[in-house]
């Protein structure tokens, strides 16, 4: 018979530091940006600058959806409780029509 043993990990930890990760990658990519020819340069400076304009396009449309998404909940809102008050005006008129006509009666 063959017996089920457990299965050992080993598990040494490393030390990340993201700055210098994040660091190294600007090295990486300044130092590639250095050793090409200046028409790459361009057309890799051209694709971050369209990058970045699209980055500002899409937050500005995000911010664009959010207020009008929230000036349509506002006047939800506001019709809602419109309405709820008129028909509290109408309700109040009705009761007070209706303790009118149950006050007369009463008296007899």
């Amino acid at each position: 018979m063959k017996v089920n043993r457990y299965k050992k990990f080993e598990y040494t930890p490393r030390y990340y530091d993201e700055r210098k990760e994040r660091i190294q990658m600007m090295q990486e990519s300044y130092n590639k940006l250095g050793q090409q020819t200046p028409t790459e340069q361009q057309a890799y400076l051209r694709d971050r600058m369209r990058n970045a304009w699209q980055q500002n396009k899409s937050y500005s449309k995000q911010t664009r959806s959010a207020n009008i998404r929230l000036i349509v909940i506002l006047f939800a809102l506001l019709f809602a409780v419109y309405y709820i008050f008129g028909s509290v005006d109408s309700f109040t008129a009705e009761v007070i029509d209706l303790e009118t006509y149950v006050e007369p009666q009463t008296r007899n």
